[in-house]
């Protein structure tokens, strides 16, 4: 089984509220698209940014910047500058707390799907942290908001193979730099007043890791870990969500049928890999969702019965963070277990959503 023994979010340090940003997304419709009723409707789709539970959020680059003509590689450049510079702290903020040495780390995981690097970020960042050089590493690059979860689903069936091992997990996201300012599609602005760019990091360790020297745990909370994980694939959902790659960079697709698909399968599936460990979905404690959006929490908030206090670390994640896409459900993960943290004998359940469509679903407990 795979210890959850330290987490960490960072984001930069321009933080901007979502009344500026839609100063800002107006300025650009305006400037794009002429007074015409097609602009009109354009602006309209702009009252989104107020109804979308986000009310802040952080870009590693100015607003203006964001809003400005440039080519993908541009944007790609500075992507893998950002990334590296974010993925850092995040990892040492989660070492920090794990108390764990870099020379400990086993395997890194490294999740993102906002730009594009070879070398992966993984190889910039561990001489940076002072891994060893036998490191094993695996860059997960094109599940989107799932891209968390599925690192964390990768590290823990690693560590089921090697129980003595220690892995550490890094996710970050520049969403920032994938807007496309000649696209007044619907979808890509509804996507600016949703993402914002960030970083999450999580070290595991299995059972039979070295102890870490004088680290205790309160007696009211207990380091939680990975029971079980699982994968679901939607059908005939593959053009639902994902990157379509232009000559300008990354244009987002989201499609109105994505709520529904989730509405239709997540359920259903999470019921089913709950029964597979004789579980119903009453025996969980609690629920840490990836905030896709407002439609996607309301309707799981529903389809459980949880009421509106039952998902709020994902509420409370995607107020102040937004949507940091594979970096987020670990943001809910972080804020969870410093909130408030396990009990002994308590289960969550931690769920993702990505291209494909599909979800990715973690079984912790304490």
């Amino acid at each position: 089984m795979a210890h959850i023994v330290g987490t960490a979010v960072v984001v930069p340090g321009r933080r901007f509220r979502q009344s500026t940003l839609k100063r800002k997304a107006a300025a650009w419709l305006l400037r794009t698209a002429p007074r015409t009723p097609q602009s009109k409707r354009l602006l309209r789709l702009l009252d989104t940014f107020d109804r979308g539970l986000v009310e802040r959020r952080a870009s590693a680059v100015p607003l203006d910047y964001v809003f400005s003509t440039r080519g993908f590689g541009e944007s790609n450049d500075r992507y893998a500058v950002e990334l590296a510079r974010l993925g850092e702290r995040a990892c040492r903020a989660a070492l920090r707390r794990a108390r764990v040495g870099p020379e400990e780390i086993d395997v890194f995981v490294t999740a993102s799907c906002t730009g594009y690097m070879i070398p992966s970020v993984d190889a910039v960042l561990a001489p940076r942290l002072g891994l060893r050089r036998d490191v094993r590493r695996l860059p997960i690059l094109q599940h989107g908001c799932a891209g968390g979860a599925v690192a964390l689903s990768q590290a823990a069936l690693y560590l089921e193979a090697r129980p003595s091992a220690t892995v550490l997990v890094m996710a970050a996201e520049l969403p920032s730099l994938t807007f496309q300012t000649n696209d007044v599609s619907p979808e890509n602005i509804v996507s600016a007043g949703l993402f914002g760019d960030g970083a999450a990091a999580v070290v595991l360790r299995g059972p039979d890791a070295p102890a870490i020297g004088g680290r205790k745990t309160a007696a009211k909370s207990a380091p939680p870990r990975i029971v079980a994980a699982t994968s679901r694939l939607y059908p005939d959902s593959t053009d639902a969500m994902g990157f379509r790659l232009t000559d300008t960079g990354l244009k987002i697709i989201l499609t109105k049928r994505i709520p529904e698909l989730i509405h239709e399968h997540a359920v259903p599936d999470l019921v089913e890999f709950l029964a597979t460990r004789g579980l119903l979905v009453g025996d969980v404690d609690h629920w840490l969702l990836h905030p896709g959006g407002r439609k996607i929490v309301e309707s799981f908030e529903s389809l459980l019965n949880l009421g509106r206090g039952g998902l709020t670390d994902t509420r409370a994640t995607l107020r102040e963070l937004g949507n940091l896409s594979s970096a987020t459900v670990l943001a809910v993960l972080d804020r969870f277990l410093r909130r408030r943290g396990f009990r002994a004998g308590e289960r969550a359940m931690l769920v993702a959503f990505g291209p494909g469509l599909g979800s990715e679903m973690l079984l912790l407990e304490a």
